[in-house]
């Protein structure tokens, strides 16, 4: 089997490693750097064949810059995917907070951020349904396919691919209204329940019973709206193959 090419190599590695390190579960923090950095060689071993010999750069400058353009496109391409894991929890935390559970705050390896215990749940629950739809192969499809839209050395992130990546982190927060839109509605039922009880029966403590009812509503409510949000996931993640290529078109070609 003939040697790849040290350019072309080198090249596709960079945007290989970029998807790696900003991919959901490819990325994440507690996977070791050594099997992060072994999956991407391995990856880019497997790609550079199909890529294609690419000319070489005219200086080691040149070189350098086509590694960090190439880094970044890849990191790009991960954080697309990263946005939808991102409104997930973002809703969780708006439930969680009208809950109750705004003191009751984990750490978060991933975003090394406290978050509520309803948003960490929210976003290991998106993570189980990113690896069922087997949305990690799509990335990689996705990847191939940014080759062939963008050989390497053929990106020059223009100005209209810029705003249109910046234009999806508005999907971030479409995402997190709609995951915890059916936990804050019930709440907020819940608690004009209690303040009508609370006029009616003066002695009535809303205060002391206000809170396990929102926790045990606010749970109910979660659990009966995992089904909308595994369909809402599972829409989002479908619309990232299309969504990728696109967005890598216009980095390459405006």
């Amino acid at each position: 089997m003939p040697l790849p090419d040290p350019t072309t190599f080198l090249l596709v590695l960079a945007r290989v490693a970029g998807l790696v390190v900003a991919a959901p579960v490819l990325g994440h923090a507690l996977v070791p750097v050594r099997i992060r950095a072994g999956l991407a060689a391995l990856v880019a071993l497997a790609l550079t064949p199909a890529v294609g010999t690419v000319p070489e750069p005219a200086t080691l400058w040149a070189l350098a810059g086509g590694l960090a353009v190439e880094s970044m496109l890849g990191l790009v391409v991960g954080l697309v995917a990263q946005l939808v894991l991102a409104g997930a929890e973002l809703g969780g935390q708006i439930a969680g907070i009208q809950m109750g559970f705004g003191m009751a705050s984990v750490f978060d390896p991933q975003s090394r951020a406290t978050v509520t215990v309803v948003g960490q749940l929210q976003q290991l629950f998106a993570l189980a349904v990113f690896l069922v739809l087997d949305v990690h192969h799509l990335l990689l499809r996705a990847l191939l396919d940014s080759f062939r839209a963008a050989p390497p050395g053929g990106v020059a992130f223009s100005a209209l691919g810029l705003r249109g990546a910046v234009a999806l982190s508005s999907g971030v927060f479409s995402t997190g209204v709609r995951i915890a839109a059916p936990v804050t509605v019930v709440l907020l039922l819940a608690n004009v329940a209690m303040g009508v009880l609370a006029r009616t029966i003066p002695q009535l403590n809303v205060f002391v019973v206000g809170f396990p009812v929102n926790v045990g509503v606010g749970l109910m409510a979660l659990g009966i709206s995992l089904p909308f949000t595994v369909r809402l996931l599972g829409v989002r993640f479908a619309a990232l193959e299309p969504t990728l290529a696109t967005l890598v078109q216009r980095l390459a070609h405006g």
